[in-house]
């Protein structure tokens, strides 16, 4: 597949400037693809939603360690996402990229204008099918999470239900992986597309520019995240950093390989029991901390959007970017499992900030690398929760 991604980049970028009226009447193929994808969104987050909250098990199991998890898992993702905004605020890659590179694939009800006061009532609707029918998403998403926890407080009758609804997950996850096939050609079509406007208006270049400015920008958001967990184990948990880095570098080659946090999970588990987590935190922590704890993910959420919107010249409010932050975040936990996680999930994130989700090409060409060093930071993540759950578990129970 990632051969002929490849090729599909090479060829979609040279036709898109030597041929750019054929390529611009054909981007319909491209908008087929991104209607196909926004086709599984919605029901793929309410499933991974619930199913992410539902593997908890049950209220009662959050206990100290359930708490410690939790709670650092909030306070990680939180850091993440306000790193990303922090840096896409101050450096504004997204200034001077031609908005043609995202508007030549956006269809008229992606530009319909939303107030930031008529979303907020968007968020409680009184009909959640109605909601869904109008693609909105985070009612959705708020309704999963009520209904997850619903699902574990009434226990174990709710079991059928919740494996019911884990069943679907799996469904629609193999649903992506046979859309992801289809990356190739959608990929040609709206990168070509997107060349082909920028390159009419004399602005490749300096669209090429910003792009590469953003993904420099990203990867030091994600170098900067690593940085302060490394402190954090450091300082707080007391480990040695050359060796515990030394010792978590097979779960990085792994995590950065396979590109999936669950795949590289086995290998995580390994590198807790050599860093002396107790079963009791690394058998609880890890596979829960897989499920939630995506701060890379969240980041490149959060950074997208705001690099998407400067592209556009949307000058987003205090207000705006708080929803930028807390959407990312629970964008960040419906991604599991999924391949593509972040592509698929981005859309709730470009959805609160009215940004087309045919934006999502613009990102095509370089997500795959993206990913694998969104997956390292994940994991690196994964294994200083398990770390620092552990220094205050053992410190309570003194």
């Amino acid at each position: 597949m990632f051969p002929f991604i490849l090729l599909s980049i090479f060829f979609g970028i040279l036709c898109g400037i030597f041929f750019p009226q054929q390529m611009i009447a054909i981007k319909w193929i491209g908008q087929v693809f991104i209607n196909m994808l926004k086709l599984i969104v919605l029901p793929l987050i309410f499933c991974a939603l619930v199913s992410a909250i539902a593997s908890i098990g049950a209220i009662k199991k959050l206990g100290s360690i359930g708490v410690y998890t939790l709670g650092y898992v909030l306070f990680s993702v939180s850091i993440a996402v306000s790193i990303g905004l922090i840096l896409l605020n101050t450096f504004q890659p997204g200034n001077g990229v031609a908005p043609s590179l995202i508007l030549a694939n956006a269809t008229p009800i992606d530009l319909k204008p939303v107030p930031f006061s008529s979303y907020l009532l968007t968020l409680f609707p009184p009909n959640i099918l109605e909601a869904a029918v109008k693609y909105e998403i985070m009612p959705i998403v708020f309704f999963s999470i009520v209904f997850a926890l619903s699902c574990l407080s009434v226990g174990k009758t709710a079991h059928p239900v919740t494996d019911f609804i884990s069943g679907l997950r799996d469904i629609f996850v193999k649903m992506v992986i046979w859309l992801m096939y289809l990356t190739p050609v959608g990929l040609f079509s709206l990168l070509a597309a997107a060349i082909a406007e920028a390159s009419l208006q004399h602005l490749l270049l300096k669209s090429l520019g910003g792009m590469l400015m953003f993904i420099i920008i990203f990867l030091f958001g994600l170098f900067l995240q690593i940085v302060w967990q490394l402190a954090v184990i450091v300082f707080l948990a007391g480990k040695n950093s050359k060796e515990f880095l030394s010792t978590a570098s097979n779960a990085l080659i792994t995590a950065f390989a396979t590109s999936s946090s669950m795949a590289t999970l086995p290998v995580t588990m390994l590198v807790a029991k050599e860093q002396n987590i107790s079963d009791e935190v690394a058998r609880f922590v890890l596979p829960l901390a897989t499920t939630i704890n995506l701060a890379g993910t969240a980041m490149y959420e959060a950074v997208s959007a705001l690099f998407f919107c400067q592209v556009l010249g949307y000058d987003l409010s205090i207000l705006a970017q708080i929803g930028v932050f807390l959407t990312a975040i629970l964008a960040g936990m419906g991604a599991t499992g999924i391949p593509e996680g972040g592509l698929i999930t981005m859309v709730m994130v470009l959805r609160a900030v009215n940004v087309p989700v045919s934006a999502i090409g613009l990102l095509l060409p370089f997500d795959r690398i993206l990913d694998r060093f969104r997956t390292m930071t994940n994991v690196w993540g994964d294994l200083a929760c398990a770390t620092t759950v552990e220094y205050f578990h053992t410190k309570k129970n003194r």
